[in-house]
């Protein structure tokens, strides 16, 4: 940072207090989630990740630990209830803001953090994610917490602040492995910008590494113990099992979801500021900075993407340092014209109705199919514990098997007592690691199926090898508010 071009603007001083501004709307933000947090129905993966947490461990399947920890220590407050499960996701999103308005706020000034924290609290995915508990919540947190801790690192050379980095990459590693890739993006910078180019092969990059390395070491040993689950698990989820095409389709399906979950016009935004600023501010230090957390994470998945989607969460880490590269354009553009004004302005109203829509949908009829769709999967799952239920006190059932970890989760969560909802023998190796059930003379086991029409028959084979009648006792559609859900087929199996 030794001229001028490079050099962070400083703090600006305004006549309002921004981090005060900034805290204020954070708090009544965060109250509003914690009460929407008790409206909103479990997602299947909560309860998933809240079935790891009363398994706890060194690291899981498809995941690192801290996911787990965290539901956890949140259960551990407030009980095995919504509310217990999301509290402490809820209140690090509210830290990711505060990270967010500090780095754009060091950055580029007192207004410019402002509006990249309402930016923030206007895109779909952000808000929406903010008020569930999954392993984006201290994923996202920790890639924006060591963005501003690498700019620190940069303007003091304190081999300290670089330890930090390589320790709040290691948690967000343990909550997420895509945040192993700040790694490179830390290497991309640091080849990129000549200033600081001497800190790529370096003590300070070295202990970065080694403090990251720490960090990942209950990962490394649970692998070593398990077999190195978590390499199959990854291979299964980049989508090139077998080998890797290019699908046009899937990469229009990626692109189209970064559009829904992020807003039409800030998406494009986004993208269109990247681009700007990459050519007229190549050689700013704080575009470079920005472009380097950001771009190298979409791209990866936008390459994966030519053979499978994904989910359209996985990128979100990046949008933190993508924020503040769209109001930074904005800001040079309305500045240069302002009739642009309007685009940034409606920008935002859609994305804050989009916001509004799909939190009003707990409360109104069926809004619109998309919306519908995605609200489904947090409904209906109470009726469909009460079904099973049902059949377990009618049936005097003593086992319980699901088709599915959501299913198994769900059941689990909501039926009375949490009873253990097991998987088939072999079927999902966290299940496996978790212990198999065992049959007894007189066993009576549910098994609960989804989607039935995909074909029972294939599904039940494996166990109709270990019992030798099968009878269907429901077929239902779990309900909410009166609205079918889900299908599902509740089967008596028994030995009789």
């Amino acid at each position: 940072m030794t001229n001028s071009q490079t050099a962070p603007t400083p703090i600006s001083s305004t006549r309002f207090n921004a981090p005060v501004i900034a805290l204020m709307c954070l708090a009544v933000v965060t109250l509003l989630r914690l009460w929407y947090a008790t409206k909103l129905g479990l997602l299947p993966d909560e309860t998933y990740y809240w079935l790891w947490s009363k398994h706890l461990a060194a690291s899981y399947t498809d995941k690192g630990p801290v996911i787990a920890w965290l539901i956890a220590a949140g259960t551990s407050v407030f009980g095995d209830t919504p509310f217990g499960i999301r509290w402490i996701g809820v209140l690090l999103n509210a830290a990711t803001g505060w990270q967010i308005f500090r780095l754009a706020r060091r950055l580029y000034g007192d207004r410019t953090a402002l509006w990249c924290l309402l930016v923030a609290m206007v895109i779909p995915l952000f808000t929406v994610g903010s008020i569930i508990m999954t392993i984006d919540a201290p994923s996202v947190l920790c890639w924006a917490w060591a963005a501003n801790v690498f700019w620190t690192a940069l303007e003091t050379g304190k081999v300290r602040h670089w330890i930090g980095l390589g320790v709040i990459i290691g948690v967000g590693f343990l909550a997420k492995f895509t945040n192993g890739v700040q790694l490179g993006c830390v290497a991309l910078f640091l080849l990129w910008s000549p200033p600081h180019r001497k800190y790529f092969f370096s003590r300070q990059s070295i202990a970065m590494v080694i403090a990251f390395g720490l960090c990942s070491l209950p990962i490394i040993y649970w692998n070593y113990q398990v077999g190195w689950l978590q390499a199959q698990a990854l291979h299964s989820r980049s989508g090139v099992e077998s080998s890797f095409h290019i699908h046009p389709a899937q990469l229009f399906r990626f692109l189209t979801e970064q559009i829904g979950v992020i807003s039409p016009l800030i998406a494009i935004g986004i993208a269109v500021a990247a681009v700007g600023l990459l050519v007229s501010r190549y050689s700013d230090t704080r575009v470079q900075f920005l472009l380097c957390q950001f771009v190298p994470l979409y791209g990866i998945f936008l390459f994966f993407s030519l053979n499978s989607a994904g989910k359209p969460n996985w990128p979100a880490p990046a949008l933190i340092t993508a924020m503040i590269l769209l109001v930074v354009f904005w800001q040079d553009l309305v500045q240069r014209r302002p009739a642009w004004r309007c685009a940034v302005y409606a920008a935002l109203s859609i994305a804050l109705v989009m916001t509004i829509l799909l939190h009003a949908a707990v409360f109104l009829p069926p809004i619109h199919p998309v919306i519908n769709r995605i609200m489904r999967r947090s409904q209906g799952w109470p009726d469909y514990a009460a079904h099973i239920e049902q059949a377990r006190t009618k049936y005097n059932a003593n086992l319980l098997i699901a088709n599915h970890y959501s299913q198994a989760s769900m059941a689990q969560f909501y039926l009375p007592g949490h009873p253990t909802v097991y998987l088939p023998s072999g079927w999902h190796p966290q299940f496996k690691l978790w212990g198999d059930y065992h049959l007894a003379p007189d066993t009576r086991a549910l098994f609960v199926l989804s989607d039935p029409m995909d074909g029972p028959n294939n599904l039940l084979l494996p166990l109709t090898q270990q019992f030798k009648s099968r009878q269907l006792v429901d077929d239902f559609w779990s309900q909410y508010k009166g609205r079918n859900m889900t299908r599902f087929q509740i089967y008596l199996l028994s030995n009789d």
